[in-house]
């Protein structure tokens, strides 16, 4: 397999799990599971497992991009890196404030909420951009 076809691979497995975890996922889990504690730890832990899947197929695109381009700095570099940024800041820096706000009822859950979801769509964002700008095909000589 080709690296830019493996590229293709991996970001559209990164981007397809986003939004199905992100649209569908989640959700679905508050719309069918009463309890909203329950629920939330349903999504929390497909977040989580989402987090995990886009530090992987980060590096290895940031591999692949790296030994593709050989330039030592690109913007399809940057991007898939840009989105690890994002999926550890929001798994690792957003969500333990999150649920530590949900389960002690804060008021500020609700801002939590917004900045974690403001750290998804940007991560979201990263790897829709590189997709965006990954050629369909390679450059022939």
């Amino acid at each position: 397999m080709s690296s830019l076809r493996t590229r293709w691979f991996l970001a559209a497995l990164w981007l397809g799990g986003m939004v199905a975890v992100g649209l569908i996922g989640a959700p679905t889990a508050f719309a069918t599971v009463p309890e909203k504690m329950i629920a939330a730890a349903v999504a929390s832990r497909m977040f989580y497992i989402m987090a995990l899947a886009a530090i992987v197929f980060g590096v290895l695109i940031a591999v692949l991009e790296r030994f593709a381009d050989k330039k030592a700095m690109s913007v399809n570099l940057l991007l898939p890196l840009g989105g690890v940024f994002f999926a550890v800041l929001g798994e690792f820096g957003v969500v333990p404030r999150l649920l530590q706000a949900a389960y002690s009822h804060s008021p500020q859950a609700g801002m939590w909420h917004g900045i974690a979801s403001l750290v998804f769509a940007l991560q979201a964002l990263c790897v829709a951009a590189y997709v965006w700008r990954l050629p369909t095909r390679r450059k022939t000589a």
